[in-house]
């Protein structure tokens, strides 16, 4: 474009100037004012597609380091996952917590690791039969009722993983979803990603991404959105040095909002660093203890990593969930979004 109009702009002047020759006296005032016009139109016209160029050079430039300082934090993200080796997770640990943003040269950094035996295992909806799991279903059935979601919408997650064709009720098999446009097959089969929830009859994203409070439901004060509630990662057991109030509640119907603030402040003090410790908590009972405690654990080995890097209001953001092994860690997802 600027090649195109410096040209057109020489090819005016030039024809301007001949015009010109041949008209000598009261012309050349004339001529000046239309000359110098011209080429400011050129010149201004270079300056500006310039400093666009040059603008988005440095936008390019400042994405890339940027980039550069979250897979950085990213790789520290992993470090810090390997030398936790302690037989429990939660708090004591580097990791645990909001870690403030670290300001390094130019840049901002941030890095968060979140346990993800905190939530809800959704794939265990159903056992490894493809049976819907009763048990499961009641304690994510307490969940949407501290969300203010419909229970339908559990019944829909039953059917998108169990492997017959018969809708549970308020549920949806493949006769539904070919109905749609576009159609999309039922897997049957356990979810892959939390996200795929998204998929699920009746699930939006109002209901996936919003707290209740965003979305004028009247809850307890404070509770999250779904997608913060809710992993497809572990083996379906739930950290208790983790989890917040919302999940160590859906553990059983006796687990009040009080007793799981009790829990909560209790591993503040002292991380559990066996399941049995949870009944130093004075508020659980042995019966309490002993109907849950094939449910829980204090130990984790996969973590959601989100690392950014900020330079210049430009901001890149890696997002990955790990599996911690004996030798090393090993990479279920991963995404990088600016």
């Amino acid at each position: 474009m600027r090649t195109s109009v410096k040209k057109k702009t020489v090819r005016f002047v030039r024809r301007f100037s001949s015009f010109l020759k041949m008209r000598p006296g009261g012309f050349a005032l004339l001529s000046v004012l239309m000359i110098v016009s011209a080429l400011s139109v050129l010149v201004m016209t270079h300056t500006r597609e310039s400093l666009i160029n040059l603008r988005m050079m440095r936008n390019f430039s400042d994405a890339k380091r940027a980039h550069y300082w979250a897979y950085g934090a990213y790789n520290l993200a992993i470090s810090i996952l390997q030398k936790d080796n302690n037989n429990y997770d939660g708090p004591g640990d580097i990791w645990y917590g909001e870690l403030p943003p670290i300001p390094v040269e130019n840049a901002v950094v941030s890095i968060s690791i979140k346990d993800e035996k905190s939530r809800f295992n959704i794939s265990y909806l159903v056992n490894q039969f493809g049976i819907e799991d009763k048990r499961r279903r009641a304690m994510l059935t307490r969940i949407f009722d501290q969300l203010g979601l419909d229970e339908d919408l559990i019944s829909g997650m039953v059917d998108w993983q169990d492997k017959d064709e018969i809708p549970v009720s308020g549920g949806a098999e493949s006769s539904y979803y070919m109905s749609l446009l576009p159609p999309y097959q039922v897997p049957n089969e356990r979810f892959k990603s939390p996200g795929e929830v998204l998929l699920v009859k009746g699930m939006g994203r109002k209901e996936y991404f919003l707290p209740p409070s965003a979305r004028e439901v009247h809850t307890e004060e404070g509770f999250s959105a779904l997608r913060d509630c809710i992993t497809v990662y572990g083996d379906g057991r739930i950290n208790i040095n983790t989890a917040p109030i919302i999940v160590l509640m859906c553990l059983s119907e006796d687990m009040s909002k009080s007793i799981a603030e009790d829990i909560v402040s209790y591993r503040e003090e002292n991380a559990f660093k066996s399941i049995e410790e949870l009944k130093n908590v004075e508020s659980v009972t042995d019966v309490l203890y002993d109907e849950i405690k094939d449910l829980i654990t204090v130990k984790s080995n996969v973590f959601r990593v989100t690392c950014t890097g900020i330079i210049n209001g430009i901001t890149e953001t890696i997002e990955a969930v790990l599996f911690r092994q004996s030798r090393g860690v090993r990479v279920v997802y991963f995404a990088r979004s600016a």
